[in-house]
């Protein structure tokens, strides 16, 4: 055990020490591996021919699974067949989303909602999204070999995680009741935009901080440094989301912005405090902001 731990710092130590050229040869690579996953297959909007396209996302999906099952078995390129598998989870998420909604949708008329109409269904559907989200991607990581941690989803130093998420949670919860509250029409109806603004709010930061962030995070690490995985997927996550404000082109940088630099604080908050839940309130903290307030303008 100690030699194969010796033998693994030995190797990342090597990784490490590659030359800036081939740092950012690897950035560009790995960006490109990102948004042809998330951006160019992204089943939430309708820009290119690859958007809501079934078949596009099953070949993505099996040209990563295919190369990761080719590294893992080749010497040479071994070290990189975990990042490889990590972009075959992300990918596996669009087709399944997508296979399964006609199930969803049965599943939440047995429940008596309707998603996007009311503020329970807009989260109810949400927790669906993300049961559909994180199951598939904690049963192909303990396939691929890698524990949960690899993931972030342990304790970690969760003072630290813990402290910074509750205080921005607070505060972007309170500077919405403040700047929001006075437009419901009945306090029935704020309530309900806050108890359901909760339940969306963390179920989307969840899914999101894992699917978009934690599994790559490590796997990044090796080779482009924490500032370097940092940036990567602050870079994929805000194109993503700016992606879904292309009806509007005036709120595209502005979502550009407002999302790259929420991911840039999440991300670095996941790697320091090795934990999920900081960089997860945090999340939830931005997007029930924004619940409270699509409801207090509808």
């Amino acid at each position: 055990m100690v030699a194969q731990t010796a033998s693994t710092s030995l190797d990342r130590k090597e990784i490490l020490q590659t030359n800036w050229i081939q740092r950012l040869g690897l950035f560009v690579m790995f960006l490109i591996c990102g948004l042809a996953t998330l951006f160019l297959g992204s089943n939430f909007y309708e820009i290119f021919p690859t958007n809501r396209n079934l078949t596009y996302n099953l070949i993505i999906s099996a040209v990563f699974l295919a190369a990761s099952l080719w590294f893992k078995y080749d010497k040479r390129l071994n070290k990189y067949w975990q990042i490889t598998f990590a972009f075959f989870i992300a990918s596996v998420i669009y087709p399944v989303t997508s296979l399964t909604v006609n199930w969803k949708g049965e599943m939440l008329s047995r429940l008596g909602v309707v998603a996007g109409v009311t503020s329970q269904g807009t989260a109810v559907d949400k927790v669906f999204q993300m049961l559909l989200t994180v199951i598939p991607i904690l049963v192909l990581v303990k396939l691929s070999g890698a524990d949960l941690g690899s993931i972030y989803l342990k304790r970690g130093n969760l003072k630290l995680g813990l402290s910074f998420g509750v205080l921005v949670w607070f505060n972007f919860a309170t500077s919405a009741f403040l700047f929001f509250a006075e437009r419901f029409t009945s306090m029935d109806r704020f309530a309900a935009a806050v108890l359901w603004g909760l339940v969306f709010s963390f179920a989307n930061g969840f899914l999101e901080e894992l699917w978009l962030r934690a599994i790559f995070l490590k796997r990044f690490e090796p080779f482009l440094g924490l500032g370097g995985s940092v940036l990567l997927t602050s870079i994929v996550f805000s194109v993503i989301h700016a992606g879904s404000t292309y009806l509007t082109p005036i709120a595209m940088p502005f979502m550009l912005a407002n999302t790259f630099t929420l991911g840039l604080a999440c991300g670095y908050l996941m790697m320091k405090s090795d934990s999920i839940w900081g960089p997860t309130l945090i999340h939830a903290a931005a997007d029930f902001f924004l619940f409270i307030a699509l409801l207090a303008n509808a």
